[in-house]
């Protein structure tokens, strides 16, 4: 059975959580460690923990009743183990009431990383989320939008980016939202 804490400074793992999230997203996918933690409201970051094993974090921002898991992460040596499941359905569960977004890069054929893509892509499928058919492009990265516990439109996609990170995300993600064929 897995537990979470929420992720603070005090928390005796939060330096190793840190590692944890800057080797597993991109530098062009990532936001600032500490910009996670700036105006926390409807923010929470979340250790999980199998037992005392430190095994991953889950970051979700939540806007009316859409929570957007914006990270994911499971310890390297952890992965393909049913962690990475286990955790998407228990934050499926805290959000029973919520409509839960996520976005995973756009699965192309040419990308050098395509099958991670592709593996991830149907990692999310595998556990209960759907093509929206809504895409995005922001840091250089095309982005598709999967959906679990009913769909999200482009607007309420826009309005949750802007409740979070005001114009600055706005901007981008308004000027490049695309329909993706599913």
């Amino acid at each position: 059975m897995l537990r979470s804490e929420p992720v603070t400074p005090e928390l005796q793992q939060y330096e190793e959580l840190r590692r944890l999230y800057y080797a597993s997203f991109p530098e062009d996918e990532r936001i600032s460690w500490y910009r996670l933690f700036t105006d926390a409201e409807g923010r929470q970051m979340l250790a999980w923990f199998d037992d005392d094993m430190l095994i991953g974090l889950t970051y979700v921002f939540r806007h009316e009743d859409i929570a957007y898991v914006g990270y994911l992460a499971v310890e390297e040596e952890l992965r393909n183990r049913g962690y990475g499941s286990e955790i998407l359905k228990a934050v499926c569960f805290m959000y029973a009431l919520h409509r839960v977004v996520v976005d995973i890069e756009i699965v192309d054929e040419n990308a050098e990383n395509y099958e991670e893509r592709l593996h991830r892509r149907d990692f999310y499928l595998r556990n209960g989320f759907q093509r929206t058919g809504i895409g995005y492009y922001i840091f250089n990265v095309d982005y598709e939008l999967l959906s679990a516990h009913g769909t999200v439109t482009k607007q309420e996609f826009r309005d949750l980016i802007s409740a979070h990170w005001g114009s600055f995300g706005t901007a981008s993600v308004t000027a490049e939202m695309k329909d993706i064929k599913a």
